[in-house]
């Protein structure tokens, strides 16, 4: 790319002579005043470390995520049935394909959301996007009451359950939609963020008018599907949720320096080589795809995409994007684990759903950036 990119801990006023406290031009995550000099635990040592320490914390957590539930047994009997195939069957099997998958499931599909939401967020400059509020995880509950709805037969393909592709062609389309929108001339980040609002709205109604005609047994099925489960999928769900993680990981990676350029605004991107077109429409497809698959097997979880980006942010206000993807993916899968252990033992023996204890944890967030952004314009 020609030029010099600007890095993540650059200021924003130095490279925008426009980027003033309420301008329309104004990078979205700048710091705010009094903060334009780096945070003490703001540096590649505490970066560094606070990477370390994420990924201890997800081990934690895991180890956590097998032993404890509405079944708990002592670590003796849990490295006993990892490590000694000829221990008990039943532990064994309730260990390797009921617990291990779905504290495996927590981190691919929190990292999955985390992941697109920061890129959703820094391609359409607006920190209220993710893939929730783009309509991709409505279109995702559409395509699945359709299948329970209006297919009610067993089926599938490639190993796959006529509801889990359901899902993941409602939220495909949603994605599609989107995609042809952002090429609509005129088209800016903003609108494209009102279009997910029209887009939620829309599948919303669509998935209320195939439940009006449902019978009771269809109407509680899709409701249930829309709470968010981490133990609905197998180790085949899994690894097809992580392979799209790693795919959309290298890709986002790839592109940290474009996103860094793009934070200024769409016209310095351009004037330093990036074709923000290009860009905005390869990760839009990116982060729709990682959402897609992650919605299709587990269904709605909401907020992971909002909540994880702005709290390394809040911590690390100058990182670039090559931090701030790899963190956040860090972030959402510690915090998706750790909302599914609170949704095991919050109402115990119950077990409640962890797209509950996301959408409890995400609306706060959530108002928080709406006050914060209202405070920085006034």
């Amino acid at each position: 790319m020609p030029g010099k990119e600007p890095s993540g801990g650059q200021n924003g006023a130095a490279l925008h002579p426009h980027a003033h406290r309420g301008s329309p031009h104004a990078p979205l995550f700048a710091a705010e005043k009094g903060h334009c000099c780096s945070l003490p635990w703001d540096g590649p040592r505490a970066r560094a470390f606070s990477m370390a320490a994420l990924l201890a914390v997800a081990v934690l957590l895991g180890l956590a995520g097998i032993k404890l539930g509405a079944v708990s047994r002592s670590w003796a009997d849990i490295c006993a049935a990892l490590f000694n195939a000829s221990g008990d069957e039943s532990l064994r099997y309730f260990v390797l394909h009921l617990r291990l998958p779905k504290v495996c499931a927590a981190l691919t599909v929190g990292a999955s959301l985390a992941l697109a939401g920061t890129m959703l967020q820094n391609v359409l400059n607006n920190p209220l996007a993710s893939s929730f509020t783009l309509g991709l995880s409505q279109g995702a509950a559409f395509g699945a009451s359709f299948s329970m709805i209006i297919l009610p037969v067993a089926g599938g393909l490639a190993g796959l359950s006529t509801v889990a592709m359901g899902a993941l062609a409602g939220s495909l389309s949603a994605a599609l939609l989107i995609l042809a929108f952002s090429m609509v001339r005129g088209m800016g980040p903003q609108g494209l963020i009102l279009a997910g609002v029209a887009l939620s709205t829309l599948f919303g109604a669509a998935t209320m008018s195939l439940q009006f005609f449902a019978t009771d047994s269809q109407v509680a099925a899709t409701v249930f599907w829309s709470f968010g489960d981490l133990g609905r999928g197998s180790w085949r769900e899994v690894a097809l949720v992580a392979l799209v993680l790693l795919a959309g990981l290298v890709f986002s990676l790839r592109q940290n320096l474009d996103y860094d350029t793009l934070r200024w605004g769409d016209a310095q991107a351009a004037a330093l080589g990036v074709s923000v077109l290009r860009l905005r429409c390869a990760t839009l497809f990116m982060a729709s795809l990682m959402t897609a698959f992650a919605t299709a097997f587990y269904g709605v979880i909401g907020f992971v995409g909002l909540v994880a980006p702005h709290m390394v942010r809040l911590l690390f206000p100058h990182a670039g994007h090559f931090f701030l993807l790899g963190c956040s993916a860090l972030f959402g899968a510690c915090f998706l684990l750790t909302a599914d252990l609170v949704a095991q033992t919050v109402i115990y023996p119950a077990l409640l759903p962890v797209g509950i204890v996301c959408a409890f944890t995400g609306v706060p967030v959530f108002l928080y950036i709406l006050f914060r952004g209202a405070r920085a314009h006034a």
